[in-house]
């Protein structure tokens, strides 16, 4: 073993060893802004040599779920034929996994790479379609959306983009009564629509949690990163999709996945889908735009602020479906400018 990286009380050797992976060399791969690590391990020589992933999990557990939520998750993939990676050796109580390597090549690389937008987008439509018609009643016993640190986080858009943007810039403490109100237009909305087909999320779903593994593959694709899965209104994945914060998707390609997502659906289907699916949308945005002026302000990553006209653009587009009057009405009576610049 060329490399011996240690987690707090956690001792690789030992459970590489156990695994039958203590000859292999290892090599850090670049962490995310989870508590997940990830290491490349590859054994043997030139002409024989085989590859995995060491998954460290064992912080994971203090905020958001841990292994025993990413092996079962990745069972129900890869029962219901969607291709996860396949699992060597895991320790639960140590959160340490040894995982199939399905490749470096993300969707989002290959799209760089030249592989056309479309036929990604829609391979990866196909994929939350499959996972949809696995399951409708919850058999994973996941937690509900309303339960998940996604959820709770919405109101980081009150504690950290409101303060900034807020009577132009000028910027001021916010106070509960902020927070009560903002949870009340959420109340209002979500009342005022019909109840929404539920379905398995897999929480943090984009393109560089797929893995483009070739034209020639079979399966071409490989499933990453679902272990914070959750049961949730079905429209969450496909616009974490087609709206990331990084990535401008082309709106003829977000139309087309979505009318090959509701392909079957009827008219009356659709509307409640698509609905939800801008309810949704307005809720991520909100996380996501206070959680990068938060990240900004305490870690340094000064570079999220520059997906922030892109965020503030998707929230301007839903404020203009009637379902999230509510949303419009705290904005305009707060005075929270979507066209300010946050450079802070």
């Amino acid at each position: 073993m060329n490399a011996n990286p240690q987690s707090n009380q956690i001792d690789y050797a030992v459970f590489l060893k156990q695994a039958g992976w203590d000859e292999a060399e290892i090599i850090p791969l670049s962490a995310d802004m989870g508590l997940r690590r990830y290491f490349k391990l590859t054994r043997g020589n030139d002409k024989k040599s085989e590859v995995a992933l060491l998954m460290d999990m064992s912080r994971a557990g203090i905020l958001e779920t841990g292994l025993a939520e990413f092996l079962k998750v990745g069972r129900f993939l890869n029962d219901n034929d969607i291709n996860a990676p396949e699992i060597f050796a895991f320790d639960v109580d140590q959160g340490l996994a040894i995982i199939e390597y399905l490749g470096d090549t993300s969707f989002g690389d290959a799209l760089k790479q030249g592989v056309d937008a479309e036929k990604l987008y829609s391979l990866a439509t196909d994929i939350l379609i499959k996972i949809r018609d696995a399951d409708n009643c919850n058999q994973l016993e996941l937690n509900g959306y309303k339960d998940t640190l996604i959820w709770q986080r919405v109101p980081q858009f009150v504690d950290y983009y409101m303060p900034l943007a807020a009577d132009n810039g000028a910027g001021r403490l916010t106070t509960q009564t902020d927070h009560d109100e903002f949870q009340q237009v959420w109340k209002d909305i979500e009342a005022a629509l019909p109840s929404c087909p539920m379905g398995v999320c897999l929480g943090d779903y984009h393109l560089e949690n797929l893995i483009w593994r070739g034209a020639e593959a079979e399966p071409q694709y490989g499933v990453i990163d679902f272990q914070d899965a959750f049961w949730s209104p079905q429209p969450y994945d496909l616009l974490n999709l087609l709206e990331d914060a990084r990535v401008s998707v082309p709106q003829d390609i977000k139309d087309k996945m979505i009318a090959q997502y509701c392909a079957g659906m009827s008219a009356k289907e659709q509307k409640i889908f698509q609905d939800w699916y801008v309810v949704m949308s307005a809720q991520f945005h909100c996380r996501v735009i206070g959680l990068f002026v938060k990240f900004a302000r305490e870690n340094g990553g000064v570079e999220f602020l520059t997906h922030i006209p892109r965020l503030q653009g998707y929230i301007a587009k839903n404020l203009k479906n009637p379902a999230l009057k509510p949303l419009k009405e705290f904005m305009e009576g707060h005075n929270i400018s979507l066209n300010i610049e946050i450079n802070q």
